[in-house]
């Protein structure tokens, strides 16, 4: 293995612990002073949160300073090779997997292990540890990678599939486009779509017109190559009446006579499917009831299983069945929509958190398991809907007793505070309060005390705010979904332990917990963790959020568990778990989600949680208190 430039920093740091300049270390490793400073700078960048720094003093140099001694260690154990060796594989791991897939994919023989080793320039060995990596993801689309003896390996399965795993493995990527050949054919399919008039009845977003030039491109290669696509007489019975099929004839009628080419039946019916698959329907009434079920299915699962109430926000409701109309089809048909911004979108943790609780309602409809980059697109709908649903306004009525002067002073801080939190806001003074139907107003806010009971929240505050007036009314505004969080954690369970080997163990003991604090049989509580743990992934920042998928009778809580060794958690490691178990009382959760978006997203607060010595402590780094 090749030691990196950090690690020989580290190493020459290390050996004694003491002051040593950059124009010295330069002169042993045959490097500028300004190298040596940036990469100084990068070995802080790995090793500064894990227990290590590597300080400086003017006129002395760098030493290299242990902080905490079991973190330091621990990092060393688990994480410092990553850093320390080039490995082999490293170097263009990703690109070189896509081209071996793609020399497979495109090959109409069998290809052997050698020879993927002299055209990628690695030894057989490495093209060996890469080849079940590539056999996984071929599998992923029920294509198998057959090696035959004295001959070598090739691709088996069927056209479509092995178009879907071009189209989505590779499609997206410049090297499909290697040669000015292959790029000016994609050119002219595009302009050929592009200057095609689809009429009024057929929207197809930008996106979608885009993963429809891909798909064609890909076909007019593979056919070129006399490899067709294979449909059952079903399909062509289906589609043939549709408006998409009459797209689709004059789309097959100019490519042909543009690219002078025969393109069979077989490939138009396929063209019919994409295209039946990307329309998108714009007229609320001609979604389909079975759309529109399917859709309020959804709200009501996501309120079910996370306490997010998105029931009354109708926008959400149609706009995500206007998306679900051409996912169906794209079930209906084998197909996928491949989405650009995935990684992005799942930096909004909590959005991709309930679309995977959405995208279990459609697996089990349709008998299916969506992939990631379709629930991302899910996910952005939820996202917009969380941004709606987030501001849980109100009708606030100030009362005043020093005039309507001062009643505008105070409504315009309101404003200028809690603009967005702010449905109506009227003012009055004491005299005419009397006359007024209090029951319309969440909140009255006062500079004057009021003798007698009111059934809504009162605030006092001084004309002028202070930061205290500030301070409750930013409490006020939050009143009964903060109060229910409070309840939340004060009915937790907080471990900190290092028993745990294992996820299992972790699962199986949040399953007796259940038990005993819900009557939930824990073998049922067992199978439904195991059963979110397969629709997607439960790890953010190292906190893993298992939870079981069914209400419990009783309020809600959480089990907290603390680890003190880091635990396996599918492809990373969990420090902390984190299982929100709902209750069947009403209550709109929003906002704890809101906290819980902003905690998983927010590195110091994780930090801080682990050091957390109950589930109070918890709870106030969890609001960030």
């Amino acid at each position: 293995m090749i030691e990196t430039r950090l690690k020989q920093i580290f190493d020459y740091l290390t050996l004694d612990y003491d002051y040593h300049t950059s124009k010295e270390i330069g002169e042993v490793m045959e490097l500028s002073s300004k190298t040596i400073r940036k990469e100084i700078n990068q070995l802080n960048s790995v090793i500064k949160d894990k227990g290590a720094i590597v300080e400086s003093k003017p006129g002395k140099g760098f030493i290299f300073t242990i902080k905490d001694k079991d973190k330091f260690k621990l990092f060393l154990k688990n994480d410092w090779y990553k850093y320390a060796y080039y490995q082999e594989e490293d170097g263009d791991k990703n690109l070189r997997y896509i081209n071996i897939l793609k020399t497979f994919l495109f090959s109409n023989s069998y290809i052997k292990q050698f020879e993927l080793a002299e055209t990628f320039h690695v030894s057989e060995s490495q093209i060996n540890k890469d080849l079940p990596i590539v056999r996984q993801i071929l599998e992923t689309y029920n294509l198998n990678l057959v090696a035959r003896p004295y001959y070598g390996m090739k691709v088996e399965g069927s056209e479509k599939n092995i178009r879907l795993a071009i189209k989505n493995e590779i499609g997206e990527d410049p090297l499909l486009f290697e040669g000015d050949v292959n790029r000016d054919l994609f050119k002219k399919i595009q302009d050929i779509i592009e200057e095609m008039d689809f009429g009024d009845d057929y929207y197809m977003p930008y996106v979608n017109f885009k993963n429809l030039v891909i798909h064609i491109y890909i076909s007019i290669l593979r056919i070129k190559q006399k490899k067709y696509i294979s449909l059952s007489k079903d399909f062509e019975k289906n589609v043939d009446s549709t408006k998409e099929y009459k797209i689709a004839k004059i789309i097959v009628d100019e490519l042909e006579d543009k690219l002078e080419i025969k393109i069979p039946k077989e490939e138009l019916v396929y063209i019919t499917m994409h295209l039946i698959a990307k329309n998108t329907i714009r007229d609320q009434e001609k979604i389909s009831t079975e759309i529109l079920e399917l859709s309020q299915s959804i709200i009501d699962e996501i309120y079910k299983v996370s306490k997010y109430d998105f029931r009354a926000n109708i926008d959400f409701y149609f706009s995500l069945a206007i998306h679900l109309s051409p996912l169906a089809n794209r079930i209906k048909y084998g197909f996928d929509m491949k989405n650009p911004i995935l990684d992005d979108i799942k930096e909004n943790k909590i959005s991709y958190l309930l679309a995977t609780i959405g995208a279990n309602v459609i697996n089990e409809k349709y008998h299916t398991k969506l992939s990631e980059d379709e629930v991302g697109y899910i996910s952005l709908h939820i996202m917009a809907a969380m941004n709606s649903n987030s501001v849980n306004q109100k009708k606030i009525l100030i009362i005043c007793g020093s005039g309507n002067s001062s009643a505008q002073i105070m409504k315009a801080q309101l404003n200028r505070q809690f603009k967005e939190k702010i449905d109506s806001l009227d003012t009055t003074d004491l005299r005419s309060l009397k006359n007024l139907d209090l029951k319309k107003y969440d909140l009255i806010i006062s500079s004057i005390k009021l003798d007698y009971d009111l059934e809504i929240p009162v605030v006092y505050v001084d004309i002028i705010f202070s930061q205290n007036d500030l301070d409750n009314l930013k409490l006020a505004f939050e009143d009964k979904r903060l109060a229910k969080i409070y309840d939340l954690f004060n009915n937790s369970i907080f471990i900190r332990t290092s028993q745990f080997k294992n996820k299992l163990e972790i699962l199986k003991y949040i399953s007796e917990c259940i038990e005993e604090k819900s009557a939930m049989n824990k073998d049922l509580a067992l199978k439904q963790l195991k059963q979110r743990e397969d629709m997607g992934y439960t790890l953010f920042n190292q906190i893993a959020i298992p939870h079981i998928l069914d209400q419990v009778d009783g309020d809600s809580y959480s089990i907290i568990i603390v680890l003190d060794n880091p635990v396996k958690w599918n492809e990373s490691c969990a420090r902390l778990v984190y299982s929100l178990i709902i209750g069947k009382e009403l209550a709109d959760m929003s906002l704890y989600y809101e906290k819980l978006g902003l905690f998983l997203s927010n590195h110091k607060s994780v930090t801080r949680a682990l050091e957390a010595n109950n589930q109070m402590d918890f709870m106030n780094i969890f609001l960030n208190i």
